[in-house]
């Protein structure tokens, strides 16, 4: 009997994976890149909110900090186009490039966009899921403390129109797409990739905003767990980032939307 081929899907899953596995030589370089990419959003994240609080600051306005972490949804495309560029000079220097990350494929456009939609319900269990479960192991209720406050009409619509694609699509890249194919090499092994990429995915939410409350802070990075690991896990069985993209835009759009028709 003729052996098989590889299938279609396989061959181009490994040829999105080829920059990293071909560059063993190049370790340090790799461990580096996916040290400066688990740390990157939260870093970002701070020196942004940082840059509204000192607007806020020079406009006289009380309690500056707390004041510019309402505005994440505008200043978080700060830390998006951060993180963009950083990906985006590792990557070259590895022979790859950002849409290599993505590993778009037309002829599968539209099963990715069916995949995403199916993954939102399946997602949302685990998003509300762990926010229950950390609102009674912080606060003792299932529904914890909510951030933020009204923001101004265009800000909104930006919020509501821009922010959330582009903050799925970098989140994705960010955590799946770089460095979890890249730590999987580096550590040869699925577990640890998990367990670590999970626990940094979890820890940014911590400084987004920033609130240096705690018991907040620390609801933030527990009730996130579950969903980074579905997502983690959903990425490997898939080797496809954009319905994870897909399902993230539409949840992160949705997560505006809906207090403004409350």
């Amino acid at each position: 009997m003729q052996a098989e081929g590889p299938s279609p899907m396989k061959a181009e899953d490994r040829e999105s994976r080829d920059a990293p596995s071909r560059r063993h030589e190049e370790i340090p370089l790799l461990w580096a890149g996916v040290a400066a990419m688990l740390v990157a959003r939260p870093v970002f994240a701070v020196a942004a909110q940082g840059l509204v609080a000192a607007i806020h600051g020079q406009e006289g306005a009380a309690s500056a900090w707390q004041r510019a972490g309402a505005w994440l949804p505008v200043y978080g495309t700060l830390v998006d186009l951060g993180c963009l560029a950083l990906l985006w000079w590792l990557t070259r220097r590895e022979g790859s490039s950002l849409f290599a990350l993505i590993g778009f494929r037309r002829q599968r456009l539209g099963r990715d966009v069916l995949l995403g939609l199916v993954l939102i319900p399946f997602s949302l269990l685990f998003i509300f899921g762990g926010v229950a479960v950390s609102g009674l192991l912080v606060y003792g209720s299932v529904e914890g403390p909510q951030f933020g406050e009204p923001l101004p009409v265009p800000a909104t619509l930006y919020a509501l129109i821009v922010w959330p694609l582009l903050w799925g699509l970098t989140e994705q890249m960010t955590y799946n797409g770089y460095a979890v194919t890249r730590l999987k090499v580096l550590t040869r092994g699925t577990a640890m990739t998990v367990v670590v990429v999970a626990f940094f995915w979890a820890l940014q939410h911590a400084f987004m905003p920033l609130t240096f409350d705690p018991a907040f802070m620390l609801h933030r990075v527990l009730g996130s767990v579950p969903h980074s690991i579905f997502a983690i896990l959903v990425f490997l069985r898939l080797a496809r980032l954009l319905p994870l993209v897909i399902a993230h835009w539409l949840m992160d759009g949705a997560s505006v939307l809906l207090p403004l028709l409350r």
